[in-house]
């Protein structure tokens, strides 16, 4: 997992979000989360991957892009995830506008 947050919302280090997690401290710091565009696609596991998923190369991999942005339109966070397709498992609730 890769994630990118603006550096002039609140200060993280890696005691944080170890005890916290990620959302909880942007929130805390007055993020008031309104919108996330995210995309969903699947590769396959390269060395690198596989070792650090704990898995085969070549396996088949989920892979998940999100922007966030907050209730005054900016956006807050960026992220890149990647996890074990045998792990993983969508739920989404779809809304008409």
């Amino acid at each position: 997992m890769e994630n990118w947050v603006r550096d002039d919302i609140v200060a993280i280090d890696e005691a944080a979000l170890a005890s916290e997690g990620l959302y909880a401290i942007l929130r805390t710091g007055g993020v008031n989360f309104r919108l996330a565009t995210q995309r969903i696609g699947a590769v396959i596991a390269n060395e690198y991957q596989a070792n650090l998923l704990e898995t085969e190369v070549n396996s088949a991999l989920v892979t998940m892009e999100r922007t966030a942005t907050d209730d005054t339109g900016r956006r807050v966070e960026t992220g890149h995830h990647v996890y074990r397709a045998d792990s993983y498992s969508f739920e989404m609730t779809l809304v008409q506008r």
